[in-house]
């Protein structure tokens, strides 16, 4: 169109050479315009990014990739919802959790394995192959009579379910998606296509389908190929490697430039005679330095930063201003890729100088991309022939291979997410005192978690009140920050003073886990506490035997009222003073009084179920047994016994100033130990018990009366005092 319109505007104004004009610039503008399309090869970007486009194309994977893959299938996000809570007029709690089930094409050529897999770049699968998240993972390896999966055979039909033969897939069936801001992830794979590396002459085997037509020199970890045609699926690796297509006695085949025999001296190809001459050189042309790149910019995906994207680069010598970068969806080690660079640089002016040579029939027998040597000692490659009459006219281009040192590369810092081996976990409940105001109405169950390394997830975990009842989901276990049990026996200590004496040995079930020392200023603030059993102390000095172990020293030993009594090796140790403990709920708490309640527990990457008993003690519910008991003659036979109130509201010690009740009325029972019929027990509404002579007179020696506190839920542990 446009070479139609200005070659008319071009004639109204200048006549015959201003139509000639018209027409040439009109041709140039059309030849712009409509000019087609061009083909791509492989971009990098396309193995990064999950994509779910109809007719988005699928790489043949070689060697071992990482790449993102395409959703071909999924569900609906599948929603889950759990009610808590709601007893006695409080508002009920409903979450909601969701997961998807989908399958993503990997290859469009057979795989051999699937290794680690990232989700949004942190490894949902590591190299134990165990998943971070719960789900159910299937993978085909793309052969040409795997069956349909199960899971899209029974959404779709039987009938319509595609089996995807001869495309390698993985299937994810209800991944949880908590972790993941409740949508799908972005998914990237480590897929392994072939059981070692592979080179060009394997790849293009396989992709033109005739074994021994191309050879490759330079070896590469992994490849994606792809592209509208094989050509440009080719086109990247021959590039990289200067695969050129050659002519020998077996026929065309493609190999690098250069292998093969040594060059050939071009002065035996000249009839009757042996040395060149000035004519045989027929035309020589060379560009300009200046239509060289100056920089050679390799980008591939680096193995040693989980296939992430890196790039090598090398100067031209002589070249100008301009960069080149070439994409290589290869797997390429950072020094590879550095001397690939380089010998790319030096290749860059191969085909800057040009010859053409006249030589004999003879000259049939040279293998067309072979190399030839003129008679100076250069090296050329002949790059194409035609014959004439009795003369064979040969294209030859300049051939200098790098020859000199490789730079050190470096791949970069890589960033990458710990691949943690299988952690085990462990689950412990720790039947708590009252530790807070007001008091508690029911036990205070603590549920402490933690796994072997830092890649242990959490657990969910679920209260099973009695035997046959159902499961009451009681939340999400995350890593304590020590948990753990006695390495050694702890003795007896006391609970009025700190134990200097006694000395704990703990083994911590992950090595990384640390303790800390504290001051007795931060020991009389309440640091440190922990339960050994269940016991709660304090402890002031913490010293690391080795990675795992620590011995703990300086004691606050029996807080609030817990017994500083002797504890066997294997009792459970763990920090209380963590956000990571979970508290469970009053309603659960009390539904496990039983004295038969289990916790169940499985881990976030698990579905198996394990079991943890429930202590039926109550500590929480307990009133402290009173302390400095006196008994006193009251100067007529009788005596009068005096105690001291504890609280289970507040276990600190003030002058001059009386403690909480903490309970509902103050209640005591004496009884005698022990037990003489007709005397006792007395049921006091104070501190206080007074015993007439007429009963003392009765009671044998030996005796002694054990006081207890009547609490709203529970009897306190006895005060002992003798009264004879």
């Amino acid at each position: 169109m446009a070479t139609l319109v200005l070659t008319v505007v071009g004639g109204l104004v200048g006549g015959p050479v201003g139509a000639a004009i018209g027409a040439s610039l009109g041709q140039q503008v059309d030849a712009a315009i409509f000019k087609p399309k061009g083909r791509e090869g492989p971009r990098l970007a396309d193995l990064k990014v999950q994509a779910s486009t109809y007719g988005q194309q699928i790489p043949s994977l070689f060697g071992t990739m990482r790449v993102a893959g395409s959703v071909i299938w999924a569900t609906d996000l599948i929603e889950r919802r759990s009610k808590r809570g709601g007893g006695k007029g409080r508002p009920s709690v409903t979450e909601y959790s969701y997961a998807v089930s989908l399958a993503v094409a990997l290859s469009s050529r057979p795989i051999r394995a699937i290794r680690r897999i990232w989700a949004d770049g942190n490894l949902l699968r590591g190299s134990s192959g165990t998943f971070q998240e719960r789900c159910t993972f299937r993978w085909y390896d793309g052969s040409e009579d795997q069956a349909a999966d199960p899971l899209i055979a029974s959404a779709v039909g039987m009938a319509s379910a595609s089996a995807f033969r001869g495309l390698s897939y993985v299937v994810f069936e209800e991944l949880e998606l908590a972790n993941f801001g409740n949508r799908i992830p972005s998914l990237t794979f480590e897929v392994e296509a072939d059981a070692g590396p592979v080179d060009a002459g394997t790849i293009g085997d396989v992709l033109l389908g005739e074994a021994g037509r191309c050879y490759g020199r330079r070896v590469f970890a992994g490849y994606a190929a792809s592209g509208d045609r094989k050509r440009d699926a080719l086109a990247p690796l021959f590039e990289v490697d200067a695969v050129r297509l050659v002519s020998d006695p077996g026929g065309w085949h493609l190999a690098p430039a250069g292998t093969g025999r040594a060059p050939v001296a071009l002065a035996g190809f000249r009839e009757m005679r042996r040395t060149e001459m000035a004519g045989d050189r027929i035309e020589r042309s060379r560009a300009a330095l200046s239509s060289l790149p100056g920089t050679i910019r390799l980008r591939h995906y680096e193995p040693e930063r989980d296939y992430q994207l890196g790039q090598q680069a090398s100067a031209v010598a002589g070249g100008g201003v301009r960069e080149e970068r070439v994409d290589l969806p290869a797997v390429l080690a950072a020094g590879s890729a550095r001397a690939l660079a380089q010998q790319l640089a030096a290749a860059a002016a191969d085909g800057r100088e040009t010859v053409v040579w006249q030589a004999d029939l003879g000259a049939l027998a040279l293998a067309v991309g072979g190399t030839v040597m003129l008679a100076d000692g250069s090296a050329w490659r002949i790059a194409s022939r035609t014959v004439r009459a009795n003369d064979v006219r040969l294209e030859l281009r300049r051939h200098q291979p790098f020859t000199g040192d490789i730079a050190p590369a470096d791949p970069g810092t890589p960033v990458s997410p710990p691949d943690w081996a299988d952690a085990t976990g462990m689950v412990r409940v720790f039947d708590l005192p009252n530790l807070q105001s007001p008091a508690a109405t029911a036990a205070q169950l603590a549920v402490v978690a933690a796994g072997s390394n830092d890649g242990w997830r959490g657990a969910d975990c679920w209260v099973v009140p009695m035997p046959g009842s159902e499961p009451v989901p009681a939340g999400t276990l995350r890593p304590a920050a020590a948990l753990g049990a006695l390495a050694e026996p702890l003795a007896a200590g006391s609970e009025t003073m700190f134990d200097l004496v006694n000395a704990a040995v703990v083994t911590l079930v992950n090595p990384a886990m640390t303790l800390e020392s504290a001051d007795d200023a931060r020991l009389l603030g309440g640091a440190n506490r922990a339960m050994i059993g269940s016991e709660l102390l304090q402890f002031g000095v913490a010293e690391a035997l080795e990675p795992g172990v620590w011995r703990l020293s300086r004691f606050l030993r029996g807080r609030a009222a817990t017994g500083a009594g002797a504890h066997d090796a294997g009792e459970a140790f763990a920090l209380i003073d963590d956000p990571a403990v979970l508290m469970l709920p009053d309603e659960l708490a009390r539904a496990a009084e039983s004295g038969s309640a289990i916790v169940q527990w499985a881990a976030r990457n698990d579905t198996s179920i394990a079991e943890v008993a429930v202590p039926d003690a109550g500590q929480a519910l307990r009133p402290p047994a009173p302390v400095h008991g006196r008994v006193q003659p009251d100067g007529s036979g009788g005596v009068d016994v005096i105690w001291v109130r504890r609280s289970r509201v507040d276990t600190g010690w003030r002058d001059h100033i009386d403690l909480p009740l903490g309970e509902s009325r103050e209640a005591w029972r004496a009884t005698l130990v022990p037990a003489v019929p007709g005397i006792g027990p007395w049921e006091c509404p104070s501190a206080s018990l007074h015993i007439d002579a007429a009963t003392m007179a009765v009671l044998p020696p030996g005796s002694a009366i054990a006081i207890r506190q009547l609490g709203d839920f529970a009897v306190s542990a006895p005060l002992i005092l003798t009264l004879i």
